[in-house]
Formats: C-alpha cells, structure tokens, sequence
C-alpha cells in the first residue's frame, strides 16, 4: 500500500513524511503538489494507494475539486481521504463531508503529530 501527500507546500508535505517515517511507517508515500499532478499520479498507482493526505488550497485544481472528481470514479471513491488543511471552517467540513461522506478525517493544520497518526493508523495495511 501506497500513501499519497498532495499539498502544494513542499514544506508541508517534508513535515508530513517526516511524521511518518519518525513513527515507522513502513508505506511508500508518493506526493504530489496539485490535484492535476494528484491524477496523473492516481492514472499510474489507483491500485496501490491506500490512502490520500488531502491540502485544500492548492493552484490549477483545489483538494475539494480533486475528491469530488474521485468521487465520480467507482475505482477512485473508495480510497480512503484525510484533508489536511488550513481550511478549518465549519462551513467547509461540512463541505468537505457533502462532497465525500466516507471523508477518513478532517484535521487543520498547523496540527500535532500524534492527532494526524492517529487518524492514519487505522487505514494502514
């Protein structure tokens, strides 16, 4: 199983692999830094990838405009999606969770360590 990190924050997405790899995650993390480079990376690994590390705001397509094209694909709505984000509104949980009612997590950064493993834990393999 694969874990793919889409984030247009370089730096954003070196903390997030760091956390796992400090926590021992043994998963291959791919990344990509928008939702268009986010497909063409789904196109290549859909059947590897166990779980998606969603950013919101992002350029050329936004995370919310990536899950709700998934969402569209049978083969791609069912991979798990946590959205890690600075978009912490209540409106746009909501959202979030409209577009993707099987949304794995909802956690705003900047956020602790532990509150991201333990959301991620249980969707290892």
């Amino acid at each position: 199983m694969k874990i793919l990190a889409v984030d247009d924050s370089i730096l954003d997405r070196k903390l997030l692999i760091r956390i796992l790899v400090k926590a021992e995650i043994q998963q291959e993390i791919l990344q990509a830094e928008d939702g268009e480079q986010a497909l063409e990376v789904l196109a290549d690994y859909h059947q590897d990838i166990g779980l998606i590390l969603l950013d919101w705001q992002m350029p050329k397509m936004t995370g919310i405009e990536l899950m709700a094209g998934m969402m569209k694909i049978p083969i791609l709505s069912s991979i798990p999606i946590i959205m890690v984000t600075a978009s912490g509104s209540e409106d746009n949980k909501r959202l979030a969770r409209e577009i993707n009612p099987k949304l794995a997590g909802y956690i705003v950064k900047p956020y602790k360590p532990e509150e991201l493993l333990q959301i991620i834990k249980p969707y290892l393999k």
